[in-house]
């Protein structure tokens, strides 16, 4: 059975485990990953002002350099992480860049307490490349989150360590991946 190219986004709340998961499972799949964190440090430097519109631009960046990978490399595996795709238009917006790219687009949403969230994002100050990364951006986050109503793998990672959620990441992916 052939595989099809693929496009996997990283979902989830701010700390939920989704940079820990989609680094697994790049090593397992030899995967493309791509970073919105990276991608705006490295675009912005000293002028990241973590708006709405500057993160929206470093997505899309993202998708056009994940569509040129789909396009040239039969079969590939990219990963989209660093965006929490919990607001509609963020999905429709995925959606849209997997169907130019004629990719599955698969979607694996990571989740964990409000508790462990808040200790991760405590852990993280003054080291994640996202300077504003704290408990109120988290709160922010959540409180206007819009369920994803695509298909989709939800990992619990207060329940699954970072290997064992990238082990049921990568049965979903190859499950989804197969050309029927």
């Amino acid at each position: 059975m052939a595989h099809s190219a693929v496009l996997v986004a990283m979902a989830g709340l701010p700390a939920s485990g989704k940079s820990a998961i989609a680094g697994c499972i790049q090593k397992q799949l030899s995967a493309v990953l791509l970073d919105k964190d990276e991608v705006r440090e490295f675009l912005f430097n000293d002028a990241v002002d973590y708006q709405r519109e500057q993160d929206d631009l470093c997505v899309n960046v993202i998708y056009d350099v994940a569509c040129y990978h789909l396009a040239k490399r039969p079969g590939v595996v990219v990963i989209l992480d660093g965006r929490s795709y919990t607001r509609r238009y963020q999905v429709q917006a995925v959606k849209d860049a997997a169907s130019r790219a004629h990719a599955r687009l698969i979607i694996i949403e990571c989740v964990c307490s409000i508790q462990s969230a808040r200790h991760r994002l405590e852990s993280d100050a003054g080291v994640h490349l996202a300077k504003n990364r704290d408990f109120l951006m988290y709160q922010n986050s959540r409180n206007s989150a819009d369920e994803i109503q695509e298909p989709k793998l939800i990992v619990d990672t207060d329940t699954h360590t970072a290997e064992e959620g990238a082990r049921l990441a990568l049965s979903y992916i190859e499950k989804n991946r197969l050309c029927l």
